[in-house]
């Protein structure tokens, strides 16, 4: 009893901790500057890519050497992040897209494959709620609500575990 007591605790603890990441790094819908400067702080070395796209012109990449990972934040013509790609281990464990006026687009955790796992909202360029459900593995499941400008709720979609839309 004592042991189940201690490892009902532990998950516990540990779901919350979790969670309060995903709060930090959600900071507002916006791109937390402070959790981005903690990553990259950590990193040995870095270097840039120039793209001749207008979605992106530049690839900065932070180099942790410690812990086997690399954060490659994306960025267009006029400095702004659009997007940030954590991996650790050749894996991808964080996916963040966002608008040019710093609105988050989307945030996605991602499973030990790097594939999309876990809940998931998209917003509107306005920081308006787009759309929420939950990735299994890669592939939509569950219930997701699709939502208009203004809030309400346009459709609601059951996906299966094989990420098809049901009935």
């Amino acid at each position: 009893m004592k042991k189940t007591l201690i490892f009902v605790g532990l998950i516990l603890f540990l779901a919350a901790c979790s969670n309060t990441n995903n709060r930090v790094i959600l900071a507002k819908n916006k791109l937390d500057k402070h959790w981005l400067d903690s990553v990259i702080k950590k990193s040995d070395s870095s270097y840039i890519k120039k793209y001749k796209r207008t979605d992106f012109a530049i690839a900065e990449f932070y180099i942790n050497k410690k812990d086997s990972s690399v954060c490659q934040v994306m960025k267009d013509s006029a400095d702004m992040i659009r997007q940030v790609i954590i991996a650790k281990n050749d894996v991808r464990t964080h996916f963040s897209r966002y608008y040019a006026n710093g609105q988050l687009e989307a945030f996605l955790l991602l499973d030990e494959y790097g594939q999309y796992h876990d809940s998931t909202t998209y917003y509107y360029e306005d920081g308006k709620v787009e759309s929420s459900g939950l990735y299994k593995h890669g592939l939509k499941y569950g219930e997701w609500k699709n939502y208009d400008t203004n809030g309400n709720i346009l459709s609601t979609k059951i996906y299966d575990s094989n990420g098809q839309e049901e009935g």
